[in-house]
């Protein structure tokens, strides 16, 4: 097992250094049958209030939202479209509306579990998109609110270092309505080959 990221990496007041940061890091969701462990390859910035892609635009809290007024280092789990749930790690100081989505993982432990969850999908497919990330790791509404430092759900470091240059930058997918905020590149995608991350070492 690689090193557990501790609270302070949560704590940045800058979301996009949180989303790139946690490109290459590795995360696990155990529960009773065991652990389904993933390499993050595609993450989202969102934050702060007057980010108008952000559910804390214009500090604005609601039931829904109200997860991501906390201090960073627990998850933020929604519903969307009335579809599937979504994965975000909340960042930065209490009061401040701020988080990453993980709009992708490999899947490189627990390959079983994933197989059941995402039957009939090819692996390839089986996490590449946010709604597919929560189905292969088997996030629930239960998780909203839980510590990402805990025995549930926790990033470790896997020693890997992303190269910018294997970074694709673009703007963020599904926020038209964000006006001049749906054009900013704040969607990181990690181009480097599955392939090459299964011959490493994690």
């Amino acid at each position: 097992m690689g090193e557990k990221i501790g609270l302070e990496a949560y704590l940045t007041d800058d979301p996009v250094k949180g989303a790139l940061f946690f490109l290459g890091k590795k995360i696990s969701v155990k529960d009773e049958k065991g652990i389904v462990s993933a390499i993050i390859f595609e993450t989202e910035a969102y934050g702060g209030a007057e980010d108008r892609a952000c559910h804390g635009y214009g500090n604005r809290i609601t039931p829904r939202n109200q997860i991501l007024f906390h201090q960073g280092g627990i998850a933020y789990v929604y519903f969307c479209y009335g579809i599937h749930y979504l994965l975000n790690f909340v960042l930065g100081p209490e009061g401040v509306p701020m988080a990453v989505l993980i709009r992708g993982v490999w899947i490189i432990e627990g390959k079983e579990r994933v197989r059941e969850r995402r039957k009939g999908i090819s692996e390839k497919h089986w996490a590449d998109g946010p709604g597919k990330v929560t189905q292969a790791l088997g996030i629930k509404s239960s998780d909203n609110g839980i510590s990402l430092v805990g025995d549930r759900i926790w990033v470790e470091n896997t020693g890997i270092v992303v190269p910018q240059v294997e970074i694709e930058r673009t703007a963020r997918i599904g926020v038209d309505y964000a006006g001049e905020w749906a054009k900013k590149p704040f969607r990181f995608l990690w181009k480097k080959g599955k392939e090459e991350i299964g011959s490493l070492k994690l």
